[in-house]
């Protein structure tokens, strides 16, 4: 039973591993914390506005014109995977 769920887990982490090489790496979480945690605070100063643009300047690069289109409308699962190509991709 514990070599078959080490199995599993080894398997899920090198699969995501192989479409998102970041998640392994403290950068990209923090990354995926920045968005999560400040998607909708408004920026107040010349800093804050600028990180602002720079965070939806990636998560933008990140997104098909398709899911743009329907944003309103994303799934959790979606929102996972703009996150993750955003944050957890080279």
């Amino acid at each position: 039973m514990i070599k078959a769920s080490l199995f599993i887990s080894v398997g899920i982490f090198c699969g995501l591993w192989l479409a998102w090489p970041g998640i392994a790496t403290s950068k990209g979480w923090e990354c995926a914390k920045d968005i999560i945690f400040n998607l909708n605070k408004e920026p107040n100063d010349t800093k804050s506005i600028l990180e602002d643009i720079q965070r939806k300047l990636k998560l933008t690069s990140a997104i098909t014109p398709r899911t743009l289109l329907k944003a309103e409308k994303l799934d959790p699962i979606e929102k996972l995977r703009v996150v993750g190509d955003a944050c957890f991709r080279f």
